[in-house]
């Protein structure tokens, strides 16, 4: 029997998957919390997959959220409302084993557990082809902007840090903006792009 953890802050979202798993004889829902912090913190966190909301009302980070599930030894199934291609590489990249839209069938649902649950990932074609593609090219001094900025620093500290003024870091985070806007993606808080490119050498 595959035992089957649900995270997520929407009620009716457990109920249902309960609901469209029913049917199955080898798949059972065994736990359900709100976050990922409750699931941790329960006496029994052995799941061996856990199908995880992409986005958590308590803010966590979603790669981060994946990570940490990852580390209890369980595959790792986001699901989400839509495939965006930021999100899916980040949590792909954090040890998630598969991500579904949440519109999925329960077919397909049911599938993607008992593909993940020995070790494949469970990933449509549409969204293989968004994992492939590549992001926009940034130049050098782009990638040291974008992961200062991205990482925490202020405009002023990252400006100071590259030797360049505060305007000039401005600049540079514009162009990056209109380069993933130019590829029909674009990007709202320009942080979640860092996920998106290697770690630039030091400045």
């Amino acid at each position: 029997m595959i035992r089957v953890a649900v995270v997520d802050n929407d009620k009716l979202v457990p109920a249902g998957l309960r609901v469209l798993l029913a049917d199955t004889t080898d798949i059972t829902v065994t736990h359900v919390a709100t976050t990922v912090a409750e699931y941790l913190a329960a006496d029994d966190t052995g799941a061996d997959v856990v199908l995880l909301d992409l986005q958590l009302e308590d803010g966590t980070d979603p790669a981060a959220n994946v990570g940490a599930l990852h580390a209890t030894g369980a595959a790792v199934l986001v699901i989400s409302v839509h495939g965006d291609r930021r999100h899916v590489r980040a949590t792909i990249r954090a040890g998630a084993s598969g991500y579904l839209i949440k519109d999925d069938d329960m077919d397909k649902l049911a599938d993607a557990i008992r593909s993940v649950h020995t070790g494949h990932r469970a990933l449509t074609t549409e969204l293989m082809t968004l994992i492939n593609d590549d992001p926009p090219e940034l130049s050098p001094q782009e990638l040291h902007v974008l992961y200062l900025y991205g990482t925490g620093s202020t405009l002023a500290a990252t400006a100071r840090r590259l030797g360049i003024a505060i305007p000039t870091v401005r600049s540079y985070l514009d162009r990056i903006r209109a380069k993933w806007a130019a590829t029909d993606e674009p990007v709202d808080d320009i942080r979640t792009l860092i996920h998106e490119y290697p770690h630039p050498d030091n400045p």
